[in-house]
């Protein structure tokens, strides 16, 4: 876009003229015309331009376009594009080494100049943004409370966390380069015998013994941490394995929290004992039991699923961090989607549990008003559309009046935004999710049709409890609260909830409301 400030350097003052005369027409403001490196620096002290055009030869040999531009992107983190009519190999290759944002070669027209100018500020404006956004997510790394080790594919450490080196006792570029199974050693704390690394296992493709919660941390001095941890692969484009992240926290706190627990919960029951029947006292103790259940699994289900986004968002940003000047547009593309899909899972996991919060303490209320539902749908679609891009495709069919309906905006929103994610979350890539909303006089039916993996029948029964996952889902991420959500929205809006499924073929879900 034209208004940018931009200095020119050319030793041929004719030249500097013309071209000065040229970003004016095109409506670029010149700071200033100077003839020599030297001249250059001082000028952009006084005023900083948006961009410098350099003619690599200068008069002054001994501090040429090349070394000015290398001084000025050093000190000023100014994009500089080489004005040239040489093509020497060796002027090349020195020019590429000081990263210019372009080459315009002499002779060159107004159309010429303006490409590369607003090309070389495009790109640094892209530079600063993905600069500023490796800042705030490396900070993010460093200051998480977990332990993070990423490795090659080979198990060996290419980035570790600052927590991850007090907790094992290792610095950084110590223990860079070596073997996973040297820096994390980790014991089984009941047997008393180490145990097979984590990363290893997970590299090597053997089976994990997940339920393992007795480990502990072996550090480099000898002291022993009790943990928990998680492994995921790091992917490369091709799908295959680059590497794997390990996520480890210190359960210490939390173990004297569950005993200072007990000790409450025994206590407690001392009393109540004392003071009560013991039909009474069983109730309380079945009520609380459940209690504890509820939050223990919604506090597992947070840790797990929120783990898993931020390894892929903190591992992208070192990676982008460390290699982003090496990497290709098209990959640093690549891991940026990466950390947006991550923020984007987290946020809604963070919606869900909110809402589920909600319910749980009779929060969640019904508030109506007129709704253009067909409009409303085709929105909560197009969303979901955009974020899955050509993976999948989402089709809409709309049928009967659905004008100024008397709904509540938020609940119909968890209800078609659960039921669109579960379809897709469970359904092949490429495959066609079809989408239903009929209206009538008495009732507005909205109806999402999967071609997924399907729900086993001794599983649909349970479908709609909180935390309930069906037998089949593998390794699909999930927290098990979405149909629960869903089913509450319904039942607040009076209506009714149906599915029809069948392992291997697909689901559908539909849901009848009444016009109230």
């Amino acid at each position: 876009m034209a208004g940018e400030k931009i200095l020119i350097v050319e030793d041929e003052m004719i030249t500097g003229c013309a071209i000065s005369q040229q970003l004016k027409r095109l409506g670029y403001e010149v700071t200033d015309l100077v003839n020599s490196g030297m001249a250059a620096i001082a000028s952009i002290a006084k005023a900083l331009p948006d961009l410098v055009l350099m003619d690599i030869v200068l008069k002054n040999r001994e501090f040429d376009g090349i070394a000015a531009a290398a001084q000025i992107r050093s000190q000023f983190k100014i994009p500089v594009i080489y004005l040239t009519a040489h093509s020497e190999e060796v002027i090349l290759a020195r020019a590429k080494e000081t990263e210019p944002f372009g080459y315009i070669v002499k002779p060159f027209n107004q159309r010429d100049l303006r490409i590369g100018i607003e090309i070389g500020l495009y790109k640094h404006k892209m530079e600063r943004q993905l600069a500023e956004r490796e800042e705030f997510l490396s900070t993010i790394l460093h200051s998480t409370s977990d332990g993070v080790i990423a490795t090659d594919e080979k198990g060996y450490i290419a980035y570790m966390n600052p927590v991850a080196e007090t907790m094992t006792g290792w610095q950084s570029g110590e223990a860079l380069g070596k073997s996973i199974t040297e820096v994390v050693q980790i014991m089984d704390e009941v047997t008393d015998t180490m145990v097979s690394n984590p990363v290893m296992l997970l590299l090597e493709g053997k089976m994990m013994d997940l339920s393992a919660n007795h480990r502990l941390l072996i550090a480099r001095d000898g002291s022993k941490i009790p943990i928990a941890d998680s492994v995921s692969y790091l992917r490369k484009e091709s799908c295959t394995s680059k590497g794997a992240v390990l996520v480890f926290w210190d359960i210490s706190e939390h173990r004297k929290a569950e005993a200072l627990e007990l000790e409450r919960v025994r206590l407690a029951t001392e009393i109540i004992e004392r003071k009560k029947a013991e039909s009474e006292v069983r109730k309380a103790l079945i009520a609380e039991q459940e209690l504890g259940e509820l939050k223990s699994r919604l506090i597992g289900t947070i840790s797990h699923e929120y783990r898993t986004p931020l390894a892929v968002i903190l591992t992208s940003t070192e990676l982008l961090k460390r290699y982003g000047s090496k990497l290709s547009e098209e990959k640093k593309e690549t891991y940026l989607d990466r950390i947006q899909a991550g923020v984007r899972q987290m946020d809604q996991l963070l919606e869900e549990i909110l809402t589920f919060r909600k319910i749980e303490s009779d929060q969640l209320e019904l508030n109506l008003e007129l709704l253009d539902v067909k409009e409303l749908c085709r929105e909560l679609i197009d969303n979901q559309q955009h974020q899955v891009g050509k993976r999948y495709q989402i089709d809409l069919t709309v049928r009967g009046f659905l004008d100024s309906v008397n709904l509540d905006r938020e609940l119909l929103r968890h209800i078609v935004g659960n039921l669109l994610s579960n379809a897709i979350k469970y359904s092949p890539k490429g495959t066609i999710i079809d989408c239903l909303l009929v209206g009538d006089k008495e009732r507005v039916i909205f109806q999402v049709k999967d071609r997924g993996i399907g729900i086993p029948k001794m599983d649909q029964i349970c479908l709609f409890s909180p935390f309930f996952r069906a037998s089949n889902v593998s390794t699909i991420a999930g927290t098990g609260m979405g149909l629960s959500i869903v089913k509450k929205c319904v039942d607040l809006h009076r209506g009714e909830i149906a599915i029809e499924s069948e392992v291997d073929v697909g689901t559908t879900v539909t849901v009848s409301l009444p016009r109230l």
